[in-house]
């Protein structure tokens, strides 16, 4: 099977191998070693400020997700929540279960996030922004450098999912003047899922030492800031994860940085596109992030085609909710080329044309 799926992705053969051995021992200086250099080539690949930190999580993207939340935000702060899809739903549900306050900023369906709904909800004493950077269950990639400009303009902490955006869509956590940015492992990284990090800017590293507000044990940032001063957490990490991570986070910063693997992941979605243009599918009209490509079937059937393809051995992402129908979601991150992408639209021709 071959995965155009946007986590799990197809992973490298040194990620494999990686994977194959046996998990060593953590709690000496050999991992620490792995967890300090892991945490400044991320740190790196994210343009993050100097002093900033990063906070390694054994857990899914949604535990990094609540984690920034409750370390970073109180019951005293009013989040704006950037809300076009399951993932900015999510962020709304977090925050409602932590007693948080917020209002969301809802993008209507098919429409692009536009200033004008940005600026319609001015005056609401909000004190963050958060976003998906791409909302990943339809694609839409936001406008970064307009949400930047607003969370300046209205002294607001701004907090990015960067989960599906990293490494596909350009960021630099210096030039958006971002607070926390949240990554995980099984996205473009193309590594085992169980690793989610939070990249904190020096302030919000700073708020978060100051405070005594996140009603977590787990998740409590403070414990992890200390134990990473030595390389270590203060759990039992995902090691294993780690340790891909770390080969991988190298191969990418000798291979030339977060720009080079962008402007890979990005040629092989603009193949993908031509490709597909003969096909009777569309493209929404909306910014579209390089991580994927949501697929509009102009005659339904999306589940049928998912069928046929995975008899193929390709394996797409569905779509829920409304477009479970009619829409599918294709995946351009992880171990792909664009030999790949002309055998999949050559399975797809075969399903939706024959």
């Amino acid at each position: 099977m071959k995965l155009f799926t946007i986590g799990p992705v197809e992973m490298y053969p040194e990620t494999l191998e990686i994977r194959a051995r046996q998990i060593p021992y953590f709690r000496n200086q050999s991992f620490s070693r792995v967890v300090l250099e892991s945490s400044e080539m991320l740190k790196n690949l994210l343009d993050a400020p100097a002093d900033s930190e990063c906070i390694m999580l054994t857990c899914s993207g949604t535990g990094g997700m609540e984690a920034a939340v409750m370390n970073c935000l109180g019951i005293n702060d009013r989040a704006l929540v950037i809300d076009g899809g399951s993932f900015g739903n999510r962020f709304c549900e977090i925050l409602q279960t932590r007693g948080i306050p917020y209002d969301r900023v809802k993008v209507p369906e098919g429409e692009a996030l536009s200033s004008d709904l940005l600026d319609a909800a001015d005056g609401g004493c909000h004190t963050a922004l958060l976003v998906n950077y791409d909302e990943t269950s339809t694609g839409q990639l936001y406008d970064i450098e307009m949400l930047a400009d607003y969370c300046h303009r209205n002294s607001l902490t701004f907090i990015v999912d960067a989960i599906s955006a990293f490494l596909s869509d350009p960021l630099s956590m210096r030039a958006s003047d971002i607070d926390a940015v949240i990554v995980s492992s099984q996205k473009a990284l193309a590594l085992a899922p169980g690793l989610s990090c939070v990249v904190l800017s020096p302030r919000m590293k700073e708020r978060i030492l100051s405070s005594d507000e996140c009603p977590s044990y787990y998740f409590d940032f403070k414990s992890y800031i200390s134990n990473g001063k030595r390389g270590q957490t203060p759990f039992t990490p995902a090691v294993g994860v780690i340790y891909e991570l770390h080969q991988r986070l190298g191969s990418l910063i000798s291979n030339g940085g977060a720009a080079v693997e962008i402007a890979r992941v990005k040629a092989i979605a603009n193949d993908f596109r031509q490709r597909v243009i003969e096909l009777p599918v569309e493209l929404p009209s909306y910014p579209i992030s390089n991580a994927l490509t949501p697929l509009i079937l102009r005659s339904g059937g999306a589940r049928a085609l998912l069928d046929k393809l995975e008899q193929d051995g390709f394996v797409l992402n569905p779509c829920g909710g409304k477009h479970s129908d009619d829409m599918v979601r294709v995946a351009h991150v992880g171990n792909h080329s664009v030999s790949n992408n002309i055998e999949l639209v050559e399975a797809m021709t075969r399903a939706l044309l024959n």
